[in-house]
């Protein structure tokens, strides 16, 4: 398998509703992972041209590491000069405290049930 496989391994992309929703499908974010998830959603920023959301699906995540928090909040900027709204969806107990903890969540939309991803992603 070559690195660019390996990078595919990190995060899934869907497009629902005018929404960029990035997926990271990997347990941990750390300082392995981070890089690597970041460059693959900035090329799917580049890719977009027109949306009105970023929803970061951490619904697989159960470690973030400071590189993992520092990466969510770069990602967090990213979208926002891309134009898209940043949300969060999927955190477990332990990494909504963490974001608590951190001040982070208050960078993002924090979507905390089902209910409310579909209907930011216009379900």
């Amino acid at each position: 398998m070559s690195s660019k496989d390996a990078k595919m391994d990190y995060v899934e992309f869907t497009h629902p509703g005018g929404c960029l929703v990035a997926k990271i499908i990997t347990p941990s974010v750390g300082q392995n992972e981070a890089p690597l998830i970041r460059e693959q959603v900035l090329a799917e920023f580049s890719k977009a041209t027109r949306g009105r959301s970023f929803i970061l699906d951490l619904s697989h995540v159960s470690l973030v590491t400071s590189l993992g928090l520092g990466m969510c909040v770069d990602l967090r900027n990213c979208a926002e000069k891309a134009g898209l709204k940043p949300a969060v969806f999927g955190l477990n107990r332990h990494l909504l405290d963490l974001f608590r903890l951190m001040r982070i969540e208050r960078l993002f939309t924090i979507l905390s049930t089902r209910q409310e991803f579909d209907s930011a992603i216009g379900k």
